[in-house]
C-alpha cells in the first residue's frame, strides 16, 4: 500500500502553462483522504512553489532545491544539506573566471555574485526556458519585473558572505543553448563532490553532492516509519534520477527523457494530460472510479 507519493513539478505536476491542473489537484486530495501522504518533490526554491500551493489549495510537504531542504507542510524546514564554505567559494571562482552567470539560492533569499546586467539576463534566459516562444527582447523586458530579478541580492564582499550565517542551498545558471550549458556543466564537474543536475536542457543546477531528491526523500520516509516500497515517485528529468534509483515504485511522464523512462517501472500519461492524478488512480486502485 502507497503511504507517500512525492512528483516532481516542472513537465510532471506542472502543465506547459505551469499550472497544477484540476485534474491532479483533485487526485491528490483523494489520495490524502485515504491517507496517502503527498509531497512536492523540485529543483524550485519554496517561494516559488508556495504561491502554486496557495493558488491549488494545497498544504503538502515539500522537497526542494532538488534535495537541498525538506520541508513540512506549514513551511518549516525539518531537514537541510547546504553546500560548505569551501565548495562554495571554487564555485564562485569558477563563475568569475568563466564568466558565468548563475543564481545562489540560500535560506535569506536570492543572491548573486555577478552584476546587474548579468543578472537580468540570466533572469531572460530563464524566462526563456520555460516560455520558448518568448523573444530575448521581451523576456529582457519581462526580467526587470521578475521576483528572481526584483528580490536579488548581490554579494559585495565573498569573503564576508561565506563567513556569515547564511547557508546555501544551490546554484543555479540558465542559458541560451544547450552547448553552452554543456560546456559549463563540464567545467563545473571538475570541481568534483558536487551533484550538478539540470531541470532543463539548458539549465544547470548545483547541489552538495548529498543533496539528491531521492537521498532526502528517502531519510524523511524513513523517520515517518514508511517503508521504500510504499513511496511512489513521479518524475521526468534529470534532477529525479536519484528518487528512480532510491524506491521501486517509480512512474515516469509520457514527456520523460529517456534516461528517466528506462529506469521507471511504470510510464504515465504527458503532463499536460493529468499523468500525475492517473498515476495516482492507478496506485491506488482507483482507475475505473469517477471523482
Amino acid at each position: 500500500m502507497i503511504k507517500l507519493i512525492a512528483a516532481d513539478m516542472d513537465g510532471t505536476l506542472l502543465n506547459s502553462n505551469h499550472k497544477i491542473s484540476k485534474e491532479n489537484i483533485k487526485a491528490i486530495k483523494v489520495a490524502e483522504k485515504m491517507g496517502v501522504k503527498f509531497a512536492i518533490s523540485t529543483g524550485r526554491m519554496y517561494e516559488d512553489v508556495k504561491p502554486l500551493l496557495d493558488e491549488s489549495n494545497l498544504k503538502c510537504q515539500c522537497v526542494v532545491l532538488n534535495g537541498g531542504e525538506y520541508i513540512d507542510e506549514n513551511g518549516k524546514v525539518l531537514e537541510g544539506i547546504y553546500i560548505d564554505s569551501k565548495q562554495a567559494r571554487e564555485i564562485i571562482d569558477m563563475i568569475l573566471k568563466e564568466k558565468i552567470i548563475a543564481e545562489i539560492y540560500t535560506n535569506d533569499g536570492l543572491y548573486s555574485v555577478n552584476t546587474r546586467e548579468e543578472a537580468l539576463t540570466e533572469v531572460a534566459y530563464r524566462i526563456m526556458v520555460f516560455d520558448p516562444e518568448t523573444t530575448f527582447e521581451d523576456a529582457m523586458e519581462m526580467a526587470k519585473n521578475h521576483p528572481h530579478f526584483i528580490n536579488l541580492k548581490y554579494v559585495k564582499d565573498i569573503n564576508d558572505f561565506l563567513n556569515s550565517n547564511v547557508k546555501i542551498g544551490k546554484f543555479v545558471a540558465f542559458y541560451n543553448d544547450e552547448e553552452t550549458t554543456k560546456k559549463v556543466k563540464n567545467k563545473l564537474e571538475s570541481i568534483g563532490e558536487l551533484a550538478i543536475a539540470s531541470t532543463f536542457t539548458k539549465n544547470i543546477e548545483i547541489n552538495n553532492k548529498n543533496a539528491q531528491k531521492g537521498l532526502i526523500l528517502a531519510r524523511v520516509a524513513e523517520k515517518m516509519g514508511i517503508k521504500r516500497d510504499e513511496v511512489m515517485v513521479i518524475g521526468d528529468s534529470f534532477n529525479d534520477y536519484s528518487m528512480f534509483t532510491e524506491f521501486t515504485e517509480s512512474v515516469a511522464m509520457e514527456n520523460a527523457v529517456p534516461e528517466i523512462k528506462e529506469i521507471a517501472k511504470y510510464i504515465t500519461d504527458t503532463n499536460d494530460n493529468a499523468g500525475v492524478a492517473k498515476a495516482i488512480y492507478k496506485a491506488l486502485n482507483l482507475e475505473n472510479k469517477k471523482y
